[in-house]
């Protein structure tokens, strides 16, 4: 029974791998001469992706590989420029033209809430690929990607209406030397005058850094700072909500006045993306859009002042 069984097997190998050869001999010799004359083997993917700059790996195409973006987008409350709206979705002015942007760029955005500072340890880190509102600097340059300006931004002096005409101009330098407390938040770069003035060594007792702007608020009713610095729409926005019983007022000098960016990690995304947000950002001055939003948010706030 088992020699039997043997047999059998091997007689079934043996016809088996002669039909195989037949075939393989069949197929050989059509690819010898086939109609077109032409004798070599269909291209690989590789040799496509060569031959044809709109081809990649895995059969996708040049452009299906580029348009796959996905960015984590870091973000702190600063109203009118981005803040939590009703419901718990992030929204404001550079919410709405970095979602315009991210559109025409092919890119799909996340939002992530924190502090600033906290903010710029992870996109040093690589943790986080975009921040809003940003200022270019050479220090930061070292370890981010800045797109083209998407808009301009001030900051100006607020002190008690009861203490304007005492601090009025004098100066932040003078005020300073004379014992002022000011009040920042904390990582943010406020022009390169007034960030060298305030890193002065021997004012660390004078200069509180805030997580977030809206706590200088607090800090000046509650008398712990003379003044703090902030852009005057956030201001104007943050006065707005809060309603407080005393007047909080900006002094007439403007401190400084600057241009802002999309800033991106270094470590996570590449130079590609932040042109594509370039082309982003000219569509969308070119489209008018740009030009509604500013409008929008701005006079909002501005119209709502006390």
């Amino acid at each position: 029974m088992h020699a039997t069984r043997s047999f059998s097997v091997r007689r079934g190998g043996i016809l088996s791998a002669a039909l195989l050869l037949l075939l393989v001999l069949a197929a050989c010799g059509s690819e010898s001469d086939p109609p077109d004359g032409g004798g070599s083997e269909p291209p690989t993917a590789a040799e496509r992706a060569d031959g044809d700059p709109e081809m990649a790996a895995g059969g996708e195409t040049a452009s299906d590989a580029a348009s796959a973006c996905a960015l984590t987008v870091g973000w702190d409350p600063w109203e009118p420029y981005h803040y939590l709206a009703i419901g718990g979705q992030p929204q404001g002015l550079d919410i709405e033209i970095v979602g315009a942007v991210a559109e025409h760029a092919g890119c799909d955005l996340e939002f992530l809430q924190g502090g600033w500072d906290t903010l710029l340890r992870l996109l040093r880190a690589g943790e986080l690929d975009l921040m809003l509102g940003a200022t270019r600097t050479p220090a930061r340059e070292d370890w981010a990607r800045f797109s083209e300006p998407y808009r301009s931004e001030s900051f100006r002096l607020y002190v008690l209406d009861r203490q304007a005409e005492e601090f009025a101009g004098r100066g932040l330098e003078a005020l300073l030397e004379d014992g002022f407390r000011l009040g920042v938040t904390q990582g943010y770069y406020y022009g390169p005058g007034i960030n060298r003035l305030i890193e002065q060594p021997g004012l660390e007792n004078q200069v509180l850094e805030a997580p977030v702007g809206e706590l200088n608020f607090t800090w000046l009713l509650d008398m712990q700072i003379d003044g703090f610095i902030e852009d005057p729409f956030v201001a104007a926005a943050i006065e707005r909500r809060r309603r407080d019983a005393e007047p909080i007022v900006a002094l007439p000098d403007e401190l400084s006045e600057g241009q802002v960016a999309f800033m991106f990690s270094r470590e996570s995304v590449d130079a590609g993306v932040v042109e594509r947000f370039n082309a982003g950002i000219s569509a969308l001055r070119d489209s008018g859009r740009h030009q509604a939003l500013l409008d929008q948010y701005l006079d909002r706030v501005t119209d709502a002042s006390p």
